[in-house]
């Protein structure tokens, strides 16, 4: 149902966190007026108009409801325009101008939750802390500030559980890094006790009974591909957590072991899909780096060259006809040897990273960077 003028002031005055009074205030008329307004018994004067979009930061068509959050089509150009501005390799300096841009666009279109999602996932990324490649810090406290914002927009009024659960997700995340802790555990135990009921499982239940097994058979490995994603992720939380109590072994341990998994998963494949091309890093160059704070030099360097014989060899075999042959996920189409590395660092980059700076008169570490000039 569409919103009427009144409720439209309602949501607006709540997004800026003004009470009646404040709000009446600002625009020279009584708190009681505002009141009839926002119960629709009564308008706002055609002059009061511009004053009222003026305070809110949107322009008059928002409030008369023809500028809605149902303009998919201008939405996404507002997107797209947005990502235009980023740059490659990507900076703090474009994605924070991809930001304003949705920003701006979020004055047309208040609380609609396409640019709401894409104003918290830019945010995040330059806000968080330990995102050190595009951590912009002095911005980062205010737009923290500005995702709590658009977070609670996106809990408010997200009909799709995955934005919803997202922003809560974003907010454990951003709230623990700035120390607000108890704001971190409310927002984390919104999320379910189990976590295998994504949308790929349903699917799976839909297609059963529809007696479209092949349809079945392809949601289940969806719904595979992003526990294998997901299991990969939290063992790099736990190898990190795991390091900065100093347990090296364990850390190691861990993410060998998802290394053999990731080779027992794709046997049957001549080359390993690139998954180990982690958000967090590359999970080679991660085992070099927990060796060398263990005092073993030599095994971290036989990861280094594990990586980078992988990224020059394996690496460029991947093309469009790779496919992947185990019967767990062969309905899969291609995504899964989707070449991530230009999302990260590329190989030159994680070699000479400041972490290897105790390898640089090693000879076996030289003759790597040697191959890299090449």
């Amino acid at each position: 149902m569409k919103e009427t003028m009144g409720q439209i002031i309602r949501r607006l005055r709540k997004e800026k966190n003004l009470t009646q009074e404040e709000l009446a205030e600002q625009l020279g008329v009584t708190f009681q007026a505002v009141s009839k307004w926002e119960n629709d018994t009564g308008m706002p004067d055609i002059s009061q108009v511009v004053p009222i979009a003026h305070v809110f930061g949107v322009s008059t068509d928002v409030l008369f409801g023809t500028f809605g959050t149902n303009d998919t089509e201008e939405v996404w150009k507002i997107v797209n325009n947005a990502q235009a501005l980023l740059s490659r390799p990507l900076t703090s300096e474009s994605l924070f101008q991809k930001y304003l841009a949705i920003k701006e666009g979020l004055k047309l279109y208040p609380n609609n939750t396409i640019l709401l999602m894409h104003c918290l996932e830019t945010g995040i990324a330059l806000s968080y802390p330990e995102n050190d490649k595009l951590y912009d810090s002095e911005r980062a406290e205010d737009i923290y500030k500005e995702c709590v914002r658009y977070a609670n927009l996106v809990i408010s009024y997200s009909k799709n559980i995955s934005d919803v659960l997202r922003a809560h997700m974003i907010m454990v995340i951003l709230h623990s890094a700035y120390g607000n802790f108890e704001k971190a555990w409310f927002h984390a135990e919104q999320f379910p006790y189990r976590a295998d009921f994504n949308n790929h499982v349903m699917y799976a239940y839909y297609a059963h009974w529809k007696k479209d097994y092949k349809r079945e058979a392809q949601s289940c490995q969806y719904g595979f591909v992003h526990y294998l994603e997901g299991m990969l992720n939290i063992n790099v939380k736990l190898a990190k957590s795991y390091m900065l109590q100093e347990k090296y072994k364990d850390a190691a341990s861990v993410l060998e072991t998802s290394l053999e998994l990731i080779q027992c998963i794709f046997k049957d494949n001549e080359v390993l899909p690139p998954i180990h091309h982690h958000e967090h890093g590359d999970l080679y160059a991660l085992l070099a780096e927990i060796y060398l704070k263990d005092g073993d030099p030599d095994k971290a360097l036989s990861y280094l060259e594990k990586m980078m014989n992988y990224d020059l060899n394996d690496y460029a075999t991947i093309d469009s006809n790779t496919k992947t042959k185990t019967p767990l996920l062969n309905s899969i189409p291609h995504g899964l040897y989707h070449k991530r590395i230009d999302r990260h660092q590329n190989l030159a980059n994680k070699l000479t990273d400041q972490r290897f700076e105790i390898l640089k008169e090693n000879e076996r570490y030289q003759k790597l960077i040697d191959l890299i000039k090449k």
